[in-house]
């Protein structure tokens, strides 16, 4: 179950993706279970520099609290795959 905090975030970095990178992702955007492959795989398509990706993603696992483990590990999962040589 998502928290109303992060719904409204999601929403917004929904709109953030959907300016900046012009993804329009109506599934995205309806907040709705997120298969993590599929999230892999979208990140792994995106062209360019996707550092305000990461940076996003660290501001969404702070919206209620601390970072935990499985969001640590996350996030060190999508710093390797934002990393573009």
């Amino acid at each position: 179950m998502i928290a109303d905090d992060e719904a409204l975030l999601m929403r917004h970095l929904v709109r953030l993706v959907r300016e900046r990178h012009q993804v329009v992702d109506e599934q995205l955007a309806q907040v709705v279970d997120i298969d993590p492959a599929e999230v892999w795989k979208r990140v792994d398509a995106e062209p360019g520099d996707v550092g305000d990706v990461l940076d996003a993603a660290e501001r969404v696992a702070t919206v209620d609290g601390d970072v935990n483990d499985r969001e640590q590990g996350i996030l060190t999962e999508l710093q390797e795959r934002c990393r573009r040589d």
